[in-house]
């Protein structure tokens, strides 16, 4: 279906352009003039007031004064379906006009002077439209002077009648706040960009300040979802703390700390009004997750989750049910049917595209189904394809106010080309605006989607309570497989340093975060960029490994490790080194065929920071000459951190084997006494 509705859109819209349509006057496009929608009346009400109030900026390009100007107000015939509201993205009318109106400027526009126009139009008065039911209708705007037309721009007016529609149409709208990877492993800002893109009018703060008018305060307007990247929140208070810049400047007092502050209060504010707003967090380091599972990185998923959940839950005021657990947004919206087992939730937001949404199509409605059940037992939420390609069309977002008023034009056509029924509700409507729109773009859009008496805002959670496919049995396969992996050996070595960050963590006080801070940067090289380029990732692994190396070292027993006694007693010296600024847990375990451990075979030692840290083991050899003591530390997760071998030699002297030999001499003696004193005998006789 959205297919259909995208050949139908192209297919009016090379129709207009064919068909011999009126075109601009020669005049009208060699005229260096411009119009800008500074405001409009997003929804003309006949119950209150029943007026079109618009402003509009003028811009003269060229080099002289405009003189003897008109505004005038064209109105196209109804819009019935989204192929007839090409004419509102063309800027002509299909057919006749059926009403206008003009307004006599009494002022001139002088160049390089933007000048504003403001003109009220009363819709009530106008005979060709319909005022017995509510429509939607293309407005063509133009600025004319004298037989010229110097500018002109089209927008939808929305006009409703008799009262506020009793069936409106529920929305869901999520919107997504994608972290840019703003430090490198080093700990230095490797994009510049990023302290602007969180401070005020920021392309991160805008659609953040936007969403917190829309759903926050006393009598909030409107309710959406907000899938959230938790390194947007350690990133923005790593700028808040001061940060380093990538040729080794240090910033420490700068404007750009105090806004990345104001953004982290800002997130926790905004966040913290869970009945109009659902936080989704994703996984931290945001991965494809197909990718992971299909890598054997299962567990490391289900530990970005935690890690994800800690971060958002941190934000201040800190309160219970912040995030949505039961809601995921895959990265990209890349699914395989692995990841949809995997999913730790409910309900899924997917593309526009990611299955075929026909069979569960009400035969009444030509909006798709915006919601279909899955395999795993999740419901799946999927964007209207007509309003996601009017965001991808930037030309439109040029114009901030324009660009809000015709998705809400486009809204509009959706609510009347078959309204909701009573009952068990099935008609809904879900967007998600991309998080690239300019800054200017948020506040018309969300102020406008919010408040639209057609609209009834709802959050995901909601929604998909209130609105089923006509179709529930059966379940909807992917029209796409995800089947991306991780490079082997980059998984084998996140595998790897996993194991040695958790033996350093149970190493370290409960208190230091220095092993949370390593997963994290674990975490961090699983983000999709170096899952096509593992050799971008590497440093991330470099900078964990040199850090749980730097700890395994001055846990490994450094000096002389060759040891000689004089008795069979005596005592062996282990030295550690200094283990930096916090101090290690280790176990120290010693096993040795001819020696024993008087103390036991193993010691619990703690290394304390700032100095080596020096053991004395006392030990008893059982017999002269060398013997070897194996020594062992481990962490006290259990995992083995060195193995060193000890040589010990013993040059006392046996006392039952110096008692024995001393009894045989003793014998020896007696016997050769006798046979002496026998041959003596023998002699004399």
């Amino acid at each position: 279906m959205p297919g259909v509705r995208r050949l139908l859109g192209a297919a009016a819209l090379a129709f207009l352009v064919c068909s011999g349509l009126p075109a601009l006057p020669a005049a009208a496009q060699e005229s260096a003039v411009s119009l800008q929608l500074v405001s409009q009346t997003p929804v003309v009400l006949q119950y209150h007031r029943g007026t079109l109030d618009l402003e509009l900026l003028a811009i003269n390009g060229g080099t002289t004064t405009l003189q003897n100007l008109t505004l005038k107000a064209t109105f196209g015939a109804k819009i019935v379906t989204s192929v007839d509201f090409e004419q509102v993205l063309t800027g002509e009318l299909a057919a006749e006009p059926i009403a206008s109106d003009e307004k006599t400027l009494h002022f001139g526009i002088e160049p390089g002077v933007p000048t504003p126009i403001d003109m009220r139009v009363d819709v009530n008065g106008l005979s060709g439209i319909d005022q017995t039911d509510s429509q939607v209708y293309p407005a063509v705007i133009e600025l004319w002077s004298e037989t010229t037309r110097l500018a002109s721009l089209a927008t939808p007016m929305i006009y409703l009648v008799d009262r506020p529609p009793e069936q409106p149409l529920r929305l869901t709208t999520w919107v997504q706040l994608l972290a840019p990877i703003a430090f490198g492993s080093d700990g230095r800002l490797v994009d510049s960009s990023f302290p602007a893109a969180i401070a005020e009018g920021g392309v991160l703060r805008a659609p953040l300040d936007a969403i917190g008018k829309t759903t926050g305060g006393r009598h909030p307007s409107g309710a959406l979802d907000l899938v959230l990247d938790p390194l947007l929140i350690t990133q923005a208070r790593d700028v808040a703390d001061g940060y380093t810049l990538s040729d080794g400047t240090a910033v420490a007092q700068d404007p750009s700390m105090a806004e990345a502050n104001k953004f982290v209060r800002r997130l926790g504010k905004v966040t913290s009004h869970p009945e109009t707003l659902e936080t989704i967090a994703q996984p931290y380091g945001d991965p494809i997750v197909p990718a992971m599972l299909a890598s054997g990185l299962s567990s490391q998923l289900a530990s970005e989750r935690d890690a994800a959940a800690a971060v958002v839950d941190s934000l201040e005021p800190q309160i219970t049910g912040r995030t949505a657990a039961d809601i995921v947004r895959p990265r990209d919206g890349l699914l395989s049917d692995e990841a949809l087992d995997n999913v730790a939730g409910d309900v899924v937001l997917a593309n526009d595209d990611t299955v075929d949404r026909t069979p569960y199509q009400d035969p009444f409605a030509s909006a798709p189904a915006p919601t279909v059940p899955t395999a795993s037992g999740a419901t799946m939420v999927l964007p209207d394809p007509t309003v996601q390609d009017l965001f991808n069309r930037a030309d439109l977002f040029t114009d901030p106010v324009r660009g809000a008023q015709i998705v809400l034009g486009e809204l509009g056509v959706i609510w009347k080309q078959f309204p909701s029924p009573g009952g068990t509700t099935r008609r809904g409507v879900a967007i998600a605006p991309p998080s690239t729109l300019p800054p200017a773009e948020w506040p018309p859009l969300l102020e406008r989607i919010g408040d639209a008496p057609f609209l009834l805002p709802r959050t995901v959670s909601h929604f998909v309570k209130q609105v089923n496919p006509s179709n529930p049995n059966g379940q909807a396969p992917l029209a796409t497989q995800d089947d991306s992996q991780f490079d082997s050996g980059y998984v084998a070595r996140i595998t790897d340093l996993e194991g040695s960050v958790d033996a350093l963590g149970s190493m370290l006080p409960a208190d230091d975060l220095t092993a949370r801070d390593l997963r994290r940067r674990l975490f961090q090289a699983t983000a999709p960029p170096y899952q096509f380029d593992p050799t971008a990732g590497a440093p991330w692994l470099d900078s964990v490994q040199a850090a749980t190396e730097r700890a395994f070292s001055a846990a490994t027993p450094a000096g002389s490790k060759e040891f000689t006694f004089t008795s069979t007693e005596g005592t062996i010296p282990i030295r550690f080194g200094d283990p930096g600024p916090a101090p290690l847990s280790i176990a120290v375990e010693l096993q040795s065929a001819n020696v024993t451990f008087p103390r036991g075979a193993t010691q619990s030692v703690t290394l304390m920071p700032g100095q080596p840290t020096l053991i004395e083991v006392p030990v008893v050899a059982n017999g002269s000459g060398e013997s070897t003591i194996v020594v062992t530390v481990r962490a006290p997760d259990g995992r083995e951190v060195s193995t060193t071998l000890f040589s010990v030699r013993s040059t006392a002297v046996n006392r039952i084997a110096l008692l024995v030999t001393a009894g045989a001499a003793a014998g020896l003696v007696i016997l050769y006494a006798r046979r002496w004193v026998r041959r003596r005998r023998i002699a004399a006789t």
